[in-house]
């Protein structure tokens, strides 16, 4: 993709996010960028920071490449990564696996709680499925950061089926950091 282009779709992106996201990750970025990552330091290093996180996690991650999962975005408090459907993922009833749909949120996940370069695993996961993903279905999984608690984290991803699209499934998840640990 075109650097342009990149950079149009991370704007749509974080469009996408604002107007779906619930209103507290509204207050957060809003907060985000008046005070609290001013007082931390510059917001753009911890963002290039939580993406080169991201990028350094996928790199690493067969299973997530194998999928096809891509990175649309990662930042501090939301990430956003996508996965185009396809004959692979099928489930015996020809639609896109339950696993395959978890597979896309449990990556995004990873990404945002890995975000403040503090290594993290997953702790709870549930995940709610609304309908189903069809062969070439785009599906885009929208990570929030609900809060950080010392090590522990919650997350709300929703999955939906395009950029704007109808809601596919919504995971829950909940992260623990491993102490003293980080990725640089």
């Amino acid at each position: 993709m075109a650097n342009n282009d990149s950079k149009n779709e991370d704007q749509s992106v974080e469009a996408s996010f604002l107007t779906r996201s619930p209103s507290l990750n509204r207050s957060l970025l809003s907060n985000k960028v008046s005070g609290e990552a001013i007082e931390r330091g510059n917001i753009i290093n911890e963002d290039n920071q939580a993406l080169d996180i991201a990028n350094k996690m996928l790199a690493e991650d067969y299973y997530s490449q194998h999928l096809g999962i891509k990175i649309v975005t990662a930042r501090a408090g939301y990430s956003v990564c996508k996965m185009l459907v396809q004959s692979f993922h099928s489930n015996g009833h020809g639609s896109c696996h339950g696993g395959a749909i978890f597979s896309l949120a449990d990556t995004t996940f990873a990404h945002i709680c890995n975000a403040h370069n503090q290594i993290a695993v997953g702790h709870i996961c549930t995940i709610a499925y609304w309908r189903p993903g069809n062969l070439g279905d785009e599906l885009y999984a929208y990570a929030y950061e609900s809060g950080v608690h010392g090590r522990s984290g919650s997350y709300r991803i929703e999955i939906t089926c395009g950029e704007d699209g109808e809601l596919v499934a919504e995971f829950q998840g909940f992260s623990r950091s491993l102490k003293g640990q980080s990725h640089f």
